[in-house]
């Protein structure tokens, strides 16, 4: 009974409709069994998947509030990246490349060069992002960052740290990222905030599923098998220095039953051997 139950609310919450009176009943289904994704049966991302929540006048007061706080601001999926990189990076003024996939926030720019003076911070995201990155980096002279404007730039530069804050699952074609991602890094790459599943799904190395907890706004991302996703990276060297659950959300899987295994909301460090 509890399986057929969560089957149509799933069907419900994966409905599309434009129409408000379905979207304030999705809305309230998702509150009192509080549903974060459900699973679809499409096989990719829709285009144009992921909204833009930035502007460059909150980029402005992000710097601004920093200015007057001198801590992060904005939401970070790993608050302690910082502890990590000290960890790594046991000497703080160290020169080395930071590169920010999908990096969104400018105030993590400024938190990083608080704590590492000679962190040399790259950055790609949508082009509306960069545009906002470039025109504050030029306003407030900020120095030490580079921002990368298309996909081929990734592999000008070489990275000792490659940050992945819940981005990787948001990109339609991630192979072909993580393909560059592992040309140009030397050591380090780290997804936080990242869904894996364990149970293997025939040939299929991933699931597109839709995100509600967002609602109105509707968006899709993947889940991975873990297994699969870290074959890329096993066969060019890299290893796991940890993978443990990401402790900013408490994200319910229930309503996906048992067909994917265990699924985990997942922080994942790997280093080049």
């Amino acid at each position: 009974l509890r399986d057929v139950k969560m089957t149509l609310l799933n069907k419900i919450l994966k409905y599309e409709s434009h129409n408000s009176y379905l979207t304030k009943i999705q809305k309230k289904i998702r509150k009192k069994f509080k549903i974060y994704f459900v699973p679809t049966n499409i096989k990719n991302l829709p285009k144009n998947n992921h909204p833009i929540y930035t502007n460059f006048d909150y980029q402005e007061e992000l710097i601004k509030i920093f200015s007057k706080k001198n801590h992060l601001i904005s939401f970070n999926t790993h608050p302690k990246i910082v502890q990590i990189l000290k960890k790594l990076f046991l000497n703080e003024n160290l020169e080395f490349n930071f590169l920010d996939f999908g990096g969104e926030n400018i105030d993590f720019y400024l938190y990083l060069k608080k704590n590492f003076r000679n962190i040399h911070y790259f950055v790609y995201n949508q082009k509306e992002i960069n545009e906002d990155f470039s025109k504050v980096k030029e306003k407030y002279k900020f120095e030490n960052i580079t921002i990368l404007n298309n996909v081929d730039e990734i592999n000008s530069y070489k990275y000792d740290f490659v940050n992945f804050g819940s981005v990787i699952q948001y990109i339609e074609n991630y192979d072909k990222i993580l393909t560059k991602i592992i040309t140009s890094s030397k050591k380090y790459i780290f997804f936080s905030g990242t869904h894996f599943y364990s149970k293997k799904l025939n040939e299929v190395n991933k699931i597109v599923v839709k995100q509600v907890n967002m609602l109105p706004d509707k968006l899709y991302c993947y889940f991975f098998n873990f297994e699969d996703f870290m074959k890329i990276f096993i066969s060019n060297g890299f290893s796991v220095i940890f993978k443990e659950k990401n402790l900013t959300d408490n994200v319910n899987y229930k309503n996906f039953g048992l067909s994917y295994g265990n699924i985990e909301y997942t922080d994942l460090l790997i280093s080049r051997k």
